[in-house]
C-alpha cells in the first residue's frame, strides 16, 4: 500500500510539474536570457529591472540579418547637433547604462563599445549622438562603457581600455569587444559594429589623412576583438603614459600571436575625426615600442592594476571611473 500511494504522489508531482511548465512557456513569448551578475536599477516607467539580464530575442524570431536592409551607407556627419540636443527622443528606448536590443529579430552578436575618456564630454556626445543610430540600424544588441581616468595625472589609455574589458565582462556575456576613440565618428553605417573571424581594424580611414591609410600595421581608433584573441594578446600595454604608440604596440602584440587583421574598404571604413589637442606626448614610446614582442606576455591583462573609483548607469552609457595610479617618476628606462 505504502508503495502504491508513494508511486501516485509521483505521478501527480510529474503531473503537477508539466502542468507548471506549459502555462510558462509559450513559444511565442518566452525570451531567452543569459544570467550575469546583476545590477538592479530603476527603468523609466516598468519599475525595478535586471541591468545583468540581456534580451537576445524571441525564440519564435528569425536572427537579424547579417547586413540589414535598414542601412543606409554613407552619412551625413554634423558634429554641431549633438551639442544642440545631446539626448534626442531617437535614443529614449535604451536602457540606463546604453544598453539597446533590436526587437524585432535575434541579433548576431552582442557588442560591447568600450571609450577610453577624460575631460572630453562634448566629443563623447558627438560620438554617442552620430553612434547609436548606426548600431541600431545594424541590429546589433550594445552596451556603451565610458572608462574614465580619475583625477588630473598623465593619461594611460591602455590601462582604460584593460579596464572596460574587465569590467565590461562583470555586467554580461558579451560577444565582441570594440575598442573606440572618443574623436572618432563613423561616416558610412555598412562598416559593421561586430566581430570577426580576427581582430578588425575598422577606421583606417580618416578625414584628417585625406581618408588615406597612413602606414600598414595601423590599428589605432577603432578596433574590434573577439574575447579569446583580446586575452591571448594578453589586452594593451600599461606602460605607455601620455599620448602614442600603445596601438604600435598591439600590432606587434598581434603579430607575435600570429593574428591577422582584417580591414574594411577605405571607401568604406570612414571616420570623421574631430579636432583636438594632443597633450602630454610619450617621451619613450618608441623606446618601449623596440621590446614590445618581448614583454607582452607580462604586461597587460595579467599585471593590471587599478582602483575602481565608481560606476554609474547614465542614460546612453555606463560611466567607469578608475584610479589607475601614478606613472613612474623616470620613465627613461624599461621597467620590465
Amino acid at each position: 500500500m505504502a508503495r502504491r500511494c508513494y508511486g501516485s504522489t509521483s505521478v501527480v508531482a510529474f503531473l503537477m510539474v508539466c502542468a507548471a511548465l506549459v502555462s510558462v512557456i509559450n513559444v511565442g513569448q518566452l525570451s531567452v536570457f543569459l544570467r550575469t551578475k546583476r545590477h538592479t536599477a530603476y527603468g523609466p516607467d516598468t519599475g525595478l529591472y535586471s541591468i545583468g539580464y540581456t534580451l537576445r530575442g524571441n525564440l519564435s524570431m528569425e536572427s537579424c540579418q547579417a547586413v540589414p536592409d535598414s542601412l543606409v551607407g554613407k552619412l551625413n556627419i554634423d558634429l554641431g547637433a549633438a551639442l544642440k540636443s545631446p539626448t534626442p527622443s531617437k535614443h529614449q528606448d535604451m536602457l540606463p547604462g546604453g544598453a539597446w536590443s533590436p526587437k524585432s529579430c535575434v541579433s548576431r552578436q552582442r557588442i560591447s563599445i568600450i571609450i577610453p575618456f577624460r575631460d572630453r564630454q562634448a566629443h563623447l556626445d558627438i560620438l554617442v549622438y552620430n553612434l547609436v543610430p548606426v548600431l541600431k540600424r545594424q541590429k546589433v544588441a550594445f552596451r556603451i562603457f565610458v572608462v574614465e581616468q580619475f583625477g588630473n595625472k598623465t593619461f594611460n589609455k591602455g590601462r582604460l581600455m584593460n579596464i572596460g574589458f574587465t569590467e565590461a565582462r562583470k555586467h554580461d556575456e558579451f560577444d565582441c569587444f570594440i575598442f573606440h576613440d572618443v574623436d572618432l565618428i563613423p561616416e558610412d553605417d555598412r562598416n559593421m559594429y561586430t566581430c570577426s573571424d580576427n581582430p578588425r581594424h575598422m577606421s583606417p580611414a580618416l578625414d584628417k589623412f585625406n581618408y588615406t591609410m597612413l602606414y600598414k600595421s595601423l590599428v589605432g581608433g577603432v578596433l574590434s576583438f573577439r574575447d579569446k584573441h583580446f586575452t591571448k594578446v594578453n589586452g594593451y600595454s600599461n606602460l605607455y603614459w601620455g599620448w602614442g604608440a600603445e596601438d604600435d604596440d598591439m600590432h606587434k602584440r598581434l603579430s607575435a600571436s600570429k593574428l591577422s587583421v582584417e580591414r574594411p574598404s577605405i571607401t568604406i571604413g570612414r571616420y570623421t575625426m574631430i579636432k583636438h589637442d594632443k597633450k602630454d606626448v610619450s617621451s619613450v614610446r618608441l623606446s618601449l615600442l623596440k621590446t614590445s614582442t618581448t614583454r607582452y606576455l607580462k604586461d597587460g591583462l595579467n599585471t593590471l592594476e587599478y582602483k575602481l573609483v565608481e560606476t554609474r548607469l547614465e542614460k546612453l552609457w555606463t560611466r567607469i571611473i578608475a584610479n589607475v595610479g601614478d606613472p613612474p617618476k623616470n620613465q627613461t628606462e624599461n621597467p620590465l
